[in-house]
């Protein structure tokens, strides 16, 4: 494989914008994630509700800062709906320890991530031409928008299923999902999602009309090509609604400039809107006065997560696992642990 230099662009941080799976971090990330790593040490056994969407997020959405508009795609409700009740599950992070005993520190440690998500959405929703970005915040950002974008039902249900999916394809004994393995997953995916997002272009689109929704899925990709999942590395635009008047956008063309903000044109609006319904685990978020979302329908949950493994050479013990993630897709040879391509298997979808 050859390299050519097809354009250069200036770059107006001044750094790295790149955090090489982790391994080098911005001194605001390494602060808080010094108090992630302390909080994983503790033991928290208390059962719980747990926002995998944070209130932070949701309340821009609110008319009176307790309640939002709620489509239920699973049985086509449309009400209003507490803060306290949307987006929540009961043990959404409940995982297993060495001892065999089960807890909720993983929620303690991403109490921390939304506390600054709630930072960065104050400054984002705020932000005007002529405001300064730093430099920290924006590569804080690309850590906590790549944690959101793994951090949905459908993605939990795939983690917490991998030991029996595992068994299934090589007769192996299942191991229980620990504390470590979530961790380590959950992080690993954060950062690669975070450098992914951190080498594109910030913009902020707006809508004076307040026509932007969200959802339990909220960090989307753009389908640039009609029935081809697209690829978190290869989509134009990677979308993130920030209230009903602000979209967040991370566009892989860039500028040389740390933010562009623009009006968004009513295609662009419609484009979003669309992929936020399709993208819906089953809850969508619209404004009381919004008369063009699905309401009183019951729309097909489309997976965010695909998995499929295909023995390419069984004597060399080597399958293809093919994933798909958040739409996004890839590839990969490699060596069977356990050896899949020994069974008979069938895909896995979240």
């Amino acid at each position: 494989m050859t390299w050519e230099l097809i354009d250069t662009m200036p770059n107006p941080w001044g750094e790295v914008p790149a955090t090489g799976n982790g391994r080098s971090i911005v001194p605001r990330v390494e602060a808080y994630m010094a108090r992630v790593r302390e909080k994983a040490v503790a033991r928290d056994c208390v059962s719980r509700r747990s926002h995998y969407v944070p209130k932070a997020y949701l309340r821009a959405w609110s008319w009176n800062g307790r309640q939002v508009r709620v489509l239920d795609t699973k049985n086509g409700y449309d009400k209003p709906r507490g803060l306290r009740d949307t987006c929540v599950r009961e043990d959404f992070y409940r995982v297993t320890d060495g001892d065999n005993v089960q807890h909720n520190q993983v929620e303690a440690m991403l109490a921390i991530l939304d506390d600054e998500m709630a930072r960065l959405l104050l400054r984002l929703r705020a932000w005007k031409p002529g405001d300064d970005f730093a430099f920290d915040d924006f590569m804080s950002l690309a850590v906590v928008v790549g944690m959101q974008s793994n951090r949905t039902p459908q993605a939990r249900r795939f983690l917490a299923a991998r030991s029996s999916w595992l068994s299934q394809r090589a007769g192996q004994p299942a191991e229980r999902l620990t504390n470590d393995d979530y961790v380590d997953l959950l992080f690993r995916a954060m950062y690669r999602t975070a450098d992914q997002l951190s080498t594109r272009q910030l913009e902020l689109w707006d809508d004076p009309r307040g026509r932007f929704i969200t959802s339990d899925h909220p960090v989307l990709l753009s389908e640039d090509v009609p029935g081809t999942p697209p690829a978190l590395y290869s989509c134009k635009y990677v979308w993130w609604p920030i209230s009903p008047t602000r979209l967040a956008v991370f566009n892989i063309n860039q500028q040389g400039v740390k933010i562009v903000r623009r009006v968004a044109t009513r295609g662009e609006i419609e484009r979003v809107r669309k992929a936020v319904i399709r993208g819906a685990e089953s809850e969508i978020i619209a404004r009381p006065e919004d008369r063009d979302v699905p309401a009183g329908k019951v729309l097909r949950k489309r997976p965010q997560l695909q998995v499929s493994c295909t023995p390419v050479d069984g004597a060399a013990r080597k399958c293809r696992i093919g994933f798909g993630w958040g739409y996004g897709a890839t590839c990969l040879d490699r060596a069977c642990q356990p050896l899949c391509a020994m069974t008979h298997t069938t895909d896995q979808a979240g």
